[in-house]
């Protein structure tokens, strides 16, 4: 509640800059990136699809015309795909096959990348990575495929859904992290150049916690905007511009108002009460 009552306008910014102790400042840090993050959390759960290529590009480099002729006359139904006759195509990048027997799918996997459509489940080995096994999906469908990039844009939906959970999971943990250091590296040097002030004979910021909770109350309300503006139309990048200039318009008004000195304040205060008793 201190914390919010010191972010909507810039004398309560610099008033409030004294409230917080240091755990404090370093929940309102985690609670500023939570806010960055609510947006982000929104979006990649309504994710829908990953370019599953970049991540096994030599794999689905193995999908050609040849393999969806191979394809023709498929068919799938609960959960099981049936082709017509099973297929088995070496190439010098690797081994694309479907519906392959065990001591077929076992010697596939040997070679240094691989694209198997068996009967219950999609097998994707790229290099030295661990295999992946794809079960189908209720969903799933290849029978009116006409192009290759329709074939690796199915293949790709049929992973994605299996490793949802993992993918967004490490999208969100990753971000949060990139996200959270630059929140830190921000406001540290900026509080940094608000304490150099005190060298000016009318500051009377003292102290560098003093410094850090001013530029954290700066940064209160251009991230409650950020959030609310990622929240209608994401755009992360947008979101991070909005909140380092909201930031800096901000302390920059605060500066205006205040030049960093309490006597200042006390005089605007005094000013604006004696306008009230006036009214």
């Amino acid at each position: 509640m201190n914390y919010f009552k010191s972010i909507f306008t810039p004398i309560r910014a610099f008033i409030g800059r004294k409230k917080l102790n240091w755990f404090q400042i370093i929940v309102v840090l985690l609670f500023l990136n939570a806010l960055m993050m609510i947006p982000l959390s929104l979006n990649l759960a309504n994710l829908e699809s990953y370019p599953v290529e970049e991540t096994y590009p030599n794999a689905f480099a193995l999908v050609d015309e040849s393999v969806l002729q191979e394809l023709e006359g498929v068919e799938y139904s609960q959960g099981t795909l049936t082709l017509p006759d099973s297929f088995y195509m070496e190439t010098e990048n690797g081994i694309v096959g479907g519906n392959l027997s065990d001591s077929e799918e076992k010697t596939a996997l040997q070679a240094e990348n691989a694209l198997l459509l068996q009967q219950k489940k999609l097998i994707i080995k790229e290099n030295d990575n661990p295999v992946a096994r794809v079960a189908y999906t209720t969903d799933f469908s290849i029978e009116d495929v006409a192009t290759v990039e329709e074939m690796k844009k199915e293949l790709s939906r049929q992973w994605f859904i299996q490793n949802k959970s993992f993918i967004v999971g490490s999208l969100l943990f990753s971000l949060s992290i990139l996200l959270f250091v630059s929140l830190v590296v921000i406001s540290l040097g900026s509080a940094l150049f608000v304490l150099l002030t005190k060298r000016g004979q009318v500051s009377t910021i003292r102290t560098y916690k003093e410094s850090v909770n001013l530029v954290l109350n700066a940064l209160g309300l251009p991230t409650l905007i950020a959030m609310l503006l990622g929240i209608i139309q994401f755009n992360i990048i947008t979101m991070i511009m909005i909140q380092t200039f909201g930031f800096i318009m901000m302390l920059l008004l605060i500066f205006m108002k205040t030049r960093f000195s309490d006597d200042i304040v006390e005089e605007l205060t005094n000013v604006d009460d004696k306008q009230g008793n006036k009214r």
